[in-house]
């Protein structure tokens, strides 16, 4: 057996898999999102439908994708979605219509980033690891808040020297050099295919009262999740979340314009804003590895409430610099704790199929609530009834989350 384990490797593709398919397709929109508008006269709900587009469609395609990963394993899925986003993002830097604009973003870009991003990278690593599964997930989804350090301030610099045509293209030439080699090199299906047990077989920990072997038999079939109350109550919590963080962090940029706050200053926030998610996601990955996931998770949900009360109050650097750290922060964890309580609850055998039938649910909330937050800015011309709605939705996921039974067994 290799010195390091070999998961570790998992881990560190995963990560760079979550920083480009999120820092391109999510962080990177909320720069572009400004450009599109003034360029082309669309209104914010508008070019937000697009994004929509991509969660819509990709919605569409995850039960494809996470059945395929379950059956050949992720690194064929995700070679071809690298290839299929490259070109959409070069295709994107021609468009001279909507219509364009939304057939490229729901046909090519959102099938292009559901094979490449967090499907099959979570399907991987929570294949590879079970006792650390919490750690290993916080350590790869970490790379989903990187690719907001990086990306936001990358894009905006592409924009300013060689303008968003060429700054599209540049990130299509990024995907295809940075994230084809370690797929290609690295990435394995599970343990098992290269001869390994999950967590390097390490014995089991008697103060825990952990089996490795129950664990990897306590698995759901994909029917058999979804009769049970969990799926529905994991889809819920995690819809009304996602949809909250998605709104948000798109038109962040935009709210703080309209605060007084330049271009370039709110681009940096938004980085900074995911920057500190990074934090979050280490440290609730940890987290998960000793405390009950039921209560991290609802304190992760809490605190994302209270950051937008920040948010909410920022006038000065004070208040926002509090939001950047309490929703950064609460924010990290969410992608952490939404794949580890599905391995959690419903096991590792069938994990890319359920999280592909999970997915259609989180991703029409997500898709709904970012161009409803940019029809409410331009009609009532300011964000704040938006960011009422989702303050009490991070309440309503909570009390979900109270209700969740995370040591069910199937069926039979």
């Amino acid at each position: 057996m290799p010195r390091i384990f070999y998961g570790w490797r998992i881990v560190a593709v995963a990560f760079l898999t979550h920083c480009i398919t999120t820092g391109i397709v999510f962080y990177s929109f909320g720069v572009f999102l400004s450009c599109l508008t003034e360029h082309f006269n669309w209104s914010r709900a508008q070019v937000s439908f697009g994004f929509s587009l991509v969660a819509l469609c990709g919605a569409f395609y995850a039960p494809f994708v996470g059945r395929a990963v379950d059956r050949y394993g992720p690194r064929p899925s995700q070679l071809a979605g690298a290839a299929v986003m490259a070109l959409g993002f070069f295709l994107l830097r021609g468009i001279n219509t909507l219509t364009e604009f939304y057939v490229l973003m729901g046909a090519v870009v959102a099938f292009g980033s559901t094979a490449l991003g967090p499907l099959p990278s979570n399907t991987a690593v929570a294949n590879w690891f079970v006792r650390r599964r919490g750690r290993a997930l916080g350590a790869a989804t970490a790379g989903i808040s990187m690719g907001g350090v990086i990306f936001v301030p990358l894009t905006q610099f592409l924009i300013d020297r060689v303008g968003w045509r060429n700054a599209f293209a540049a990130l299509g030439v990024f995907i295809l050099a940075v994230a084809v080699p370690p797929v290609a090199l690295f990435m394995r299906r599970s343990p098992e295919s290269m001869g390994l047990r999950p967590d390097g077989g390490a014995p089991p920990r008697p103060d825990i009262g952990f089996d490795l072997d129950e664990e990897i038999e306590r698995s759901w079939t994909p029917a058999e999740a979804m009769g049970h109350r969990n799926f529905w109550l994991i889809t819920a919590a995690f819809a009304l979340t996602v949809m909250g963080l998605s709104a948000t962090l798109l038109h962040l940029i935009t709210f703080l314009r309209d605060r007084g706050i330049s271009g370039a200053h709110a681009s940096w926030a938004l980085g900074a804003t995911a920057g500190v998610g990074v934090v979050g996601k280490l440290g609730f990955g940890a987290l998960l590895d000793r405390f009950e996931q039921r209560r991290v998770i609802m304190w992760c949900f809490g605190l994302q409430a209270l950051g937008l009360v920040f948010l909410a109050a920022a006038t000065s650097w004070v208040t926002l610099s509090l939001y950047v750290l309490v929703y950064g922060f609460a924010m990290g964890g969410n992608a952490t704790l939404q794949a580890t309580i599905l391995g959690e609850c419903f096991g590792r055998l069938h994990y890319g199929a359920i999280a592909g039938r999970m997915s259609p649910f989180i991703v029409f909330g997500q898709a709904l609530a970012i161009p409803l937050a940019g029809a409410v800015r331009d009609r009532l011309g300011t964000y704040m009834p938006a960011f009422g709605v989702i303050f009490v939705a991070n309440l309503v996921a909570v009390a979900c989350i109270t209700r969740l039974e995370t040591r069910a067994k199937p069926p039979g």
